[in-house]
C-alpha cells in the first residue's frame, strides 16, 4: 500500500470541516432543548421530568464537545503522520542519491 502524504492531508482537512460542522450545528441548535420549568406542568413529577431533561441535555453536550475533539485530534494525528512520511521519503531519497549518484531516476537521466 503506497502512502501519500497530500492524501493524508486531505482527509486531515476532511476532519477539521467535520468538527466544525459538528460544533456549529450543536451549537446552533443546542438553545432549543432548553426546556422552560414550567413546560411539565404542575404535576407531582414534573419536576423530575425537567431535571432529567436538563441532564440529558448536559450530557449530549458533553458527547458532541468530545466527538468535536476526537475529530481535532484525528485531524492533528494525520498531518503528522503526513508529515513523517514526506520527511522520511525525503531522507531516504538523499541517501540513495548520495550513495548511488549516477541513478538515471534520480538524476533525471543526466
Amino acid at each position: 500500500m503506497e502512502v501519500v502524504p497530500q492524501e493524508l492531508c486531505r482527509l486531515a482537512d476532511e476532519c477539521l470541516k467535520a468538527s466544525v460542522e459538528v460544533s456549529e450545528g450543536w451549537s446552533g441548535k443546542q438553545t432549543a432543548l432548553v426546556l422552560d420549568s414550567r413546560a411539565a406542568g404542575n404535576t407531582d413529577g414534573a419536576f423530575d421530568v425537567i431535571a432529567a431533561h436538563g441532564e440529558l441535555a448536559d450530557a449530549a453536550d458533553i458527547a458532541v464537545g468530545r466527538l468535536v475533539s476526537v475529530l481535532e485530534q484525528d485531524m492533528d494525528d494525520l498531518y503528522l503522520c503526513a508529515f513523517a512520511y514526506d520527511c522520511t521519503d525525503e531522507i531516504a531519497a538523499s541517501r540513495l542519491e548520495s550513495t548511488f549518484p549516477k541513478l538515471p531516476f534520480l538524476t533525471g537521466g543526466r
